[in-house]
């Protein structure tokens, strides 16, 4: 090599593949009908939602890079969905770790559970939330098999081994994800998870050559412009068209329809007028983990680091008749169970309850209602009320948690 070669001095050379350059024009094509898509939504309403809109959009651009151009199935490492990269009606009890995989072949799944209450793992042919593929397998805490120490370490593969936890990873597979699940928020260490493709551990890894970058950017086009415009069109046909405004479905087992085993899901969307609240009323379960969030119109969750827009049930407040009462609006209430959207007049709320074995009876079933904010202290039971210092503290503590949870 000589002093003026393009790999010692990162010189750009005067001409490029066509493949490469056709693909990104085909990526940024992809970005424009997906701003456009943005534009005309019907959740591009507000200035609140029109903003959050463009930030969905950002979101969107991050994950068609990151998981079409970045990441390789052959030598994986996790991309981690938190509270940068929201979508989906992401849970914020939950660190959700993805990776590529190519399915029937050997990964080894590695980490340890920390102060998460529980973690599993879930494999994925396609993208099934699209309805374009399938749940293609499913570990659940109770087969983790977690140490004394709190490692795991999960097997994939096309064959049962001897021994240990194990999870079929079948020939359609495309990706696999992690949930850690935290109920509660503390200082405690979190966990963590990592994969490798196995008996590629030590593998020598080569460059990827202008052929493979623009196949990678094609994908991500493909990824861009499903990630942007599914999640406000499944809103809309989800819940703004399914029922009215500021009321709830009834609790479903969401494995009946691919879903995970065990949870059981409710929700519905919000819609204010000035100095109304929606009160949203559960009840204890049996559930092993049971919590409340919101999210914008692009079913991105709200802001949940520096607003308190999640509860779970260990984090709420119980009253004297034993309800919960949750307190959906954008100024606070008073009242200790608050939901604070931040401002937003219009949501949606996503109620969880996993670990469930057994049908949940319909007396058990969420119930809400809208109310003007001050009916809320003879509507509430023991009204609990927090003060503004209180709800700082608070605020506070649940940052501090997710810079622990995220290393950021």
């Amino acid at each position: 090599m000589t002093s003026a070669d393009p790999e010692i001095t990162g010189a750009v050379p005067k001409t490029s593949s066509p493949s490469l350059s056709t693909a990104f024009d085909e990526f940024l094509d992809a970005l424009r009908r997906s701003e456009r898509a943005v534009r005309e939504s019907p959740s591009f309403t507000s200035d609140l939602q029109r903003a959050a809109g463009y930030e969905h959009l950002a979101r969107s651009i991050r994950k068609a890079i990151e998981s079409a151009v970045l990441q390789d199935p052959e030598y994986p490492y996790f991309r981690i969905l938190d509270h940068w990269q929201r979508e989906g009606g992401d849970n914020p009890d939950q660190l959700y770790a993805f990776s590529p995989i190519t399915g029937g072949e050997p990964y080894r799944i590695w980490g340890t559970l920390g102060s998460a209450s529980r973690a599993e793992i879930q494999l994925y042919s396609g993208d099934p939330w699209a309805r374009a593929g399938r749940s293609a397998g499913y570990l659940e805490f109770e087969r983790l098999q977690v140490a004394e120490d709190g490692s795991f370490v999960v097997e994939l593969s096309d064959r049962e081994p001897e021994a240990g936890a194990w999870l079929r990873n079948p020939t359609d597979a495309t990706s696999v994800f992690v949930r850690h699940i935290y109920d509660r928020w503390d200082d405690d260490t979190p966990g963590r998870v990592h994969i490798d493709r196995v008996l590629k551990e030590g593998v020598r890894r080569l460059p990827e050559s202008s052929v493979d970058v623009a196949r990678r950017f094609r994908d991500a086009a493909k990824v861009l412009e499903r990630a942007t415009t599914w999640w406000p069109d499944f809103v809309h046909a989800r819940y703004v068209n399914a029922r009215p405004a500021n009321t709830v479905s009834e609790l479903i087992d969401t494995y009946r329809f691919g879903g995970v085993r065990g949870r059981w899901m409710a929700g519905g969307h919000f819609d204010l007028l000035p100095g109304q609240v929606l009160v949203i009323v559960t009840m204890p379960t049996d559930a092993l983990y049971q919590a409340i969030q919101l999210t914008d119109m692009w079913f991105a969750s709200l802001e949940y680091a520096n607003l308190v827009s999640s509860l779970t049930s260990r984090q709420s407040v119980l009253s004297p008749d034993g309800m919960f009462y949750s307190v959906v609006g954008p100024e606070d209430p008073g009242h200790a169970n608050w939901l604070d959207t931040g401002g937003h007049t219009r949501g949606v709320f996503l109620l969880r309850y996993d670990g469930v074995n057994a049908e949940i009876p319909a007396a058990l079933h969420p119930q809400v209602r809208p109310v003007d904010v001050g009916d809320l202290g003879s509507l509430i039971p023991g009204f609990a009320e927090v003060a503004h210092l209180d709800r700082e503290r608070v605020r506070a503590s649940r940052r501090r948690h997710l810079q622990i949870r995220t290393s950021r």
